[in-house]
């Protein structure tokens, strides 16, 4: 569960979609960068953190889906920073998740992790020879934010940056998920940790990966857009068009995670957002 990244950094897999959360260590504090989806997970990741001799007591969340929130009640009372949006986010669809899952709308919205200290654009926390700056990365959800740790060069991307699944963006907009990756391409990143997904390790390997993360997003939608200049009342035939095959190939498993669906998914995102600014 736990990978060691660097020296004090840590990556942590759990069970919902091949999903990766974040431990950093600094000598005066420890922080977890998201709780999990379950709440076995959240403890483990507790007892990890006072295993090491710090108290549990520091959580940043990367954005308020379920996958990322639930699994924290063992956090609660401590100092929980996130986006000023995502309480309001989690408010909307955790009832929903809690449909989606069995447990109920109340049981869901009651083991959540929630935000106590919020902000707007950029934060910078400093655990002792670990900086952390978190900055808001809108389009997966509107509340999505990432994690630089500056010493290590280590980017916790949340769902902004995925290695394991395409980009998602039901919640979320296409668009500024587009701006939001051609920011990280900016980056020195040296570690990619992404909310699903393996972790990448190397400049190129995760310069290279933004890079089809951003142009498959693009890609589709330069596409759609062709389609409707040819034919503005286009609709089926649309989706049909943007092949699996080509605009992902063999980058990402077909017999995993519903991967179709998901494309499909983010290809019908992107015609509505071209349909209402036609």
């Amino acid at each position: 569960m736990f990978t060691e990244i660097g020296p004090g950094v840590y990556s942590v897999a759990h069970r919902f979609v091949d999903g990766k959360n974040g431990i950093v260590f600094g000598t005066r504090r420890a922080v977890a960068i998201d709780v999990c989806n379950y709440p076995d997970e959240g403890e483990a990741m507790a007892t990890f953190i006072c295993d090491h001799g710090f108290p549990a007591d520091r959580v940043i969340l990367t954005h308020g889906h379920g996958d990322h929130v639930l699994g924290g009640p063992v956090f609660a009372g401590g100092e929980v920073f996130a986006h000023v949006q995502t309480p309001a986010v989690m408010r909307r669809l955790l009832p929903r998740w809690g449909e989606h899952t069995g447990e109920g709308q109340d049981t869901a919205t009651g083991r959540a992790l929630w935000p106590t200290i919020t902000f707007a654009g950029e934060a910078r926390i400093d655990l002792g020879g670990k900086t952390l700056t978190i900055f808001s990365t809108p389009g997966h959800s509107e509340d999505s934010v990432c994690v630089y740790l500056e010493e290590d060069r280590v980017l916790f991307a949340g769902d902004t940056a995925v290695t394991g699944i395409v980009p998602a963006i039901g919640e979320g907009d296409g668009r500024q998920l587009e701006q939001s990756l051609a920011r990280l391409m900016t980056l020195d990143i040296e570690t990619l940790v992404a909310g699903h997904g393996p972790v990448l390790q190397g400049k190129a390997i995760v310069s290279e990966w933004l890079e089809w993360l951003h142009g498959y997003l693009t890609g589709v939608r330069a596409h759609v857009r062709q389609v409707f200049s040819e034919n503005p009342r286009a609709s089926n035939e649309v989706v049909d068009g943007v092949e699996f095959e080509y605009f992902i190939g063999e980058r990402l498993a077909v017999d995993q995670f519903n991967m179709p669906r998901r494309h499909r998914n983010t290809v019908l995102k992107i015609i509505m957002e071209e349909r209402e600014t036609a």
